[in-house]
């Protein structure tokens, strides 16, 4: 199935980033990716707020790790 993108440029990230509609992901401009179920766990509403908190953007990029929970421990 061919994407459907959709770029918009993050206020709080400083960069552009592509949403695929059809699949869920979505992919920054400095090569940090999110799964449907990370942007799920990090954001309220995705499709409304179309942005990332950036501390945890940072963490994730550092470590290239995976969101398995957003809440405070």
């Amino acid at each position: 199935m061919k994407g459907k993108w959709t770029y918009i440029q993050s206020q709080s990230l400083n960069q552009r980033i592509a949403f695929d509609e059809n699949s869920g992901w979505l992919f920054c401009e400095d090569g940090t990716k999110y799964n449907p179920k990370e942007l799920a766990k990090i954001t309220q509403n995705w499709q409304k707020a179309k942005e990332l908190p950036v501390q945890v953007h940072i963490v994730k990029k550092a470590f290239d790790g995976t969101i398995v929970s957003a809440e405070n421990q």
